[in-house]
């Protein structure tokens, strides 16, 4: 099978590194995690099964037998250890170690590490930095030592790997669980700092070793990957002998399809051009399907301007904006309207708030007049405020679909009295502003759109609390109306966290949802699908919103006669 891919991945293919999205999908057949999700996205045991100890503080892993390594090499815990203590090696080169500071002593090690990093960089405005790299490396590893010391994760027999936590908190699992395994072996061999610190060009991350369905061949850069089926795979081996990730210009996929120079397009992060699908869905001896995003498209209000923290006025955006029309209009019909913070296909999703806000124009000026804003000068006035404002949308390159939906919002907006200015803007530029948060003024902006990815774990910690860096309209007790509606939407963020059980979790984030579906800390707009399309005689792909690569699966594709 030959799969397009709109970009070409890094050279480094070592997925605790995470260089790019293009690269994660290339791993997704080359390395298996402890765990698995079901269609409903939730935890199944793969590699490993597991339970919950210690009043939710210790969660043990036990490892299935059998599982080997691409070279051979039988899985352990030892494996599965070196893996995430190489996360809180000082020198580790990735972005992960902010998911892992739940296990013991860990919050505690990265502020520690954190400080050290700091005083080893140099000022942004020139001069030497307080600590010279032997100085920091001297302060750093006796720290790494002790908190390696401290038990976080344990290893009591070859099969059994132990991890403890310091408070309880279930988004640990998406996390321990969803993280490819890589050989100790490997990692034991980067024997100096500067080794670690460069492991992105490392034997283990150019050429990867993992336990997944198919093995690392090579990569010819910036053109294709070339992985074949593992024989000695724990599932079984590959129905598919071969499988190419082929690197080709966004404007090409129709054209590879026709040919049969591709047999995938659409898969994961190498995403169609929604105007492509009716022509892709016109080849001969194609499937096609679709499934929604983890993520969504937002406006956010700046609520540190009094003129938008009123509720009334948020839910009038929603009824005043034609999000059906956007999903019909910009995505042929390949969307979800979301109305709260969680995928729709996420079980922390209610079915109750899907239908919240239909377009009604009448209902947004009804809910705009009882607020008390009325026409004066053809714009809404109240008081020394109007609702005359600045939209910003990244510009350029970004997200060509969400440039399209502005003066579309524009229109509509100005149908129920607001008068809008776009305003395109660098996408880091406006990403810059809106993450500001120390010196944070009204005047920065009045209005953005954005788009949010989520996680798998529905967990929101970290984008509403008033502190937050993501809290980008500033959620707060003032500007939500009620210091106790504020607080309630902190208390069920931690309480969502606190627990392992599932069926409580999902009481807890339906009730979220629904707060912040009412309260609107942001104008939620609207999901896109994926659009997937193969080769008919490619069978046995996941179709749901785990996608195609998802890990583990590849080893279920058959491939019928050409």
């Amino acid at each position: 099978m030959t799969i397009f891919q709109t970009t070409a991945p890094s050279t480094d293919f070592n997925p605790l590194i995470v260089s790019s999205a293009y690269n994660t999908d290339i791993d997704g057949l080359i390395y298996d995690d402890l765990l698995s999700l079901n269609s409903n996205l939730g935890y199944v045991p793969w590699m490993a099964t597991y339970d919950i100890g210690n009043n939710g503080k210790q969660i043990t892993f036990h490892l299935q037998p059998g599982i080997r390594f691409q070279d051979g090499t039988a899985l352990t815990s030892k494996d599965v250890a070196a893996t995430f203590d190489f996360i809180f090696n000082p020198d580790y080169p990735g972005p992960l170690l902010s998911d892992f500071t739940a296990l013991r002593g860990g919050q505690a090690y990265a502020d520690k590490l954190g400080a050290l990093i700091a005083e080893a960089t140099p000022p942004k405005g020139g001069g030497p930095a307080q600590l010279t790299h032997a100085q920091f490396e001297a302060k750093a590893q006796p720290l790494y030592k002790a908190w390696l010391a401290g038990g976080a994760i344990q290893t009591p027999n070859p099969s059994t790997v132990v991890f403890n936590l310091d408070t309880v908190y279930a988004p640990i699992l998406q996390y321990v669980g969803l993280t490819g395994i890589e050989e100790a072996g490997a990692i034991d061999a980067l024997a100096t700092p500067g080794q670690v610190s460069g492991a992105e060009t490392a034997g283990f991350s150019t050429h990867p070793v993992g336990t997944g369905p198919y093995a690392f061949v090579k990569y010819v850069n910036g053109q294709y990957t070339e992985l074949k089926a593992f024989p000695g795979y724990w599932k079984g081996a590959p129905k598919v002998p071969q499988v190419i990730f082929k690197v080709a210009s966004q404007n090409q996929e129709v054209g590879l399809l026709q040919k049969g120079v591709v047999d995938a397009v659409g898969f994961q992060s190498s995403q169609i051009d929604p105007q492509d699908g009716p022509l892709l869905a016109k080849v001969p001896g194609v499937q096609s399907w679709s499934y929604p995003q983890f993520g969504y498209q937002f406006l956010v209000l700046d609520m540190l301007q009094s003129r938008f923290d009123d509720v009334r006025v948020r839910q009038a955006f929603e009824y005043a904006i034609d999000r059906q029309g956007i999903v019909r209009k910009l995505l042929d019909g390949q969307g979800t309207v979301v109305n709260s913070p969680f995928s729709p296909a996420s079980w922390a999703n209610p079915r109750a708030v899907a239908n919240m806000y239909p377009y009604d124009p009448a209902k947004a000026r009804a809910l705009l007049k009882q607020a008390g804003w009325t026409m004066q000068n053809g714009v809404l006035t109240k008081g020394g405020n109007t609702l005359a404002f600045t939209l910003d949308y990244p510009g350029g390159s970004s997200n060509p679909v969400r440039q399209e939906s502005a003066p579309l919002i524009q229109a509509n907006l100005d149908a129920v009295g607001m008068k809008v200015t776009l305003q395109a803007v660098d996408f880091n530029t406006l990403v810059s502003t809106l993450l500001n948060k120390s010196t944070s003024k009204a005047t920065d902006y009045d209005a953005a759109l954005l788009g949010w990815t989520n996680n798998i774990d529905p967990d929101v910690t970290g984008i509403w609390g008033a502190s937050d860096l993501y809290n980008l309209g500033h959620w707060s007790p003032t500007t939500s109306g009620s210091a106790a509606l504020y607080d309630q939407s902190q208390t069920l963020t931690q309480q969502g966290a606190g627990t392992f059980d599932q069926a409580q979790r999902q009481q807890i984030y339906q009730q979220l949802a629904r707060l912040y579906a009412t309260n609107l800390p942001w104008i939620y707009l609207y999901s896109q699908n994926d659009q997937s399309y193969a080769d008919a005689r490619f069978q046995g792909m996941i179709k749901d919103v785990r996608g195609p690569l998802f890990e583990g699966t590849a080893q279920n594709w058959t491939a019928g006669p050409q």
